[in-house]
């Protein structure tokens, strides 16, 4: 499974948590340090440019160290278990720094993770004489599907993730392609039913507090599978395919259900956002935004009414036009929206942060004081302290 520690990942969220109510003014500083110091973090997890500044020098001291093997072992770079053991050897230090040094999205990681993977697959690919035979299609699908989808599981990465999922949908793509007669004639109306599926499966398991440390990872897998779905339906795409089928296409032959195409083309990015405003889902809108131009460009491509430049500057103009008049609206909440930006979601939403204050306000209570007042009995003769050294 998560190769990071989940205790330390669940207190990770707990201080951003902490650090969001601290600003919103609802704690102090005392208790967000002493609730963070009960709860603490060991992950090393350098700021922004820390981190791409050592993913820069983790890709340069790879490449040397590769470089200096290729050298000592030039009979082998034509093998491909050359550059599959070169990816053993980085997933190794990777695995070192992650569970002895506790690197955590601190540039270190991430560049060992992307070229262990960049090496697995040219490892992989070349195996196969070329890339141009159907099985090695389904078979190079396949095999990143696969290993991306561990990385994803092992170090839920983001774009780990995200070629899981694109990988997902190619290998569905070219095995109902290739293994099935016209199968590309049924593929847009295929791809799409998947991507509707695995959308759905996406969103559901987001809310699911067993998968809170792949929220991320969902949240792409929903965005690439939004994408498919809207571009297994979109007009250039289908009949880009239909081109495939007849070698004589000419890319503005008409295709079957071209009207209904053309509607999904058009009508679904204002789907996306109809669902997303009733939903109050950021996913939805922000990419039916993004599929708008997407939908112009599309419809600019077959009808030449004005020039690309112009086409998109009216688009753009529009959208920019529509936000800002919803900002104004909504600068006042009303029904339950508001332009605000949102905290994010996670685990710490369903606990009750106020406790754990609580908690530790009175963790430390002070033991009662001795009582020092004198006390009854010790008399020599049964009285209440009634001796002769009274």
């Amino acid at each position: 499974m998560i190769a990071y520690n989940k205790i330390w990942l669940a207190n990770l969220r707990l201080h951003k948590q902490l650090e969001k109510d601290q600003k919103g003014g609802f704690i102090n500083s005392d208790e967000v340090n002493a609730i963070k110091k009960k709860y603490p973090v060991g992950f090393y997890t350098p700021g922004l440019f820390a981190r791409v500044g050592l993913f820069i020098v983790t890709c340069i001291v790879i490449s040397f160290a590769d470089g200096l093997i290729a050298l000592m072992a030039e009979h082998l770079i034509s093998s491909a278990a050359f550059p599959i053991f070169l990816g053993v050897a980085s997933y190794a230090v990777l695995e070192f720094m992650v569970n002895v040094n506790h690197h955590y999205k601190s540039g270190v990681d991430d560049a060992l993770l992307f070229i262990s993977g960049c090496l697995f697959f040219f490892g992989f690919m070349m195996l196969f004489d070329s890339f141009e035979g159907e099985s090695n299609h389904i078979a190079l699908t396949g095999f990143t599907f696969l290993l991306s989808l561990a990385f994803a599981i092992r170090f839920a990465d983001m774009l780990m993730s995200a070629i899981c999922y694109a990988f997902f949908f190619l290998f569905i793509f070219f095995c109902w392609t290739r293994g099935i007669p016209y199968g590309l004639l049924s593929a847009p109306f295929v791809m799409m039913a998947v991507s509707a599926v695995v959308y759905r499966l996406s969103h559901i398991n987001r809310t699911k507090a067993t998968l809170t440390n792949y929220d991320n990872c969902l949240i792409v897998g929903s965005v690439v599978s939004l994408l498919v779905l809207y571009g297994a339906g979109n007009y250039y795409v289908v009949q880009t395919l239909s081109d495939q089928t007849n070698a004589a296409g000419t890319g503005n032959t008409a295709i079957p259900f071209g009207a209904f195409f053309w509607a999904w083309t058009i009508l679904v990015p204002f789907v996306y956002l109809a669902f997303g405003i009733k939903r109050k889902d950021a996913v939805l809108l922000r990419t039916g935004l993004l599929l708008i131009v997407a939908a112009a460009i599309t419809f600019r491509n077959y009808y030449h009414i004005l020039p690309v430049d112009t086409t998109l500057t009216i688009v753009g103009a529009v959208i920019l036009g529509i936000v800002y008049a919803i900002m104004r609206y909504l600068k006042t909440p009303k029904h339950g929206f508001t332009y605000a930006e949102a905290d994010d979601k996670d685990l710490m939403d369903h606990l009750k942060v106020e406790s754990l204050i609580v908690a530790e306000t009175f963790a430390t209570a002070p033991s009662a004081p001795a009582n020092d007042a004198p006390k009854f009995g010790g008399g020599d003769f049964g009285g209440g302290g009634s001796s002769d050294t009274f």
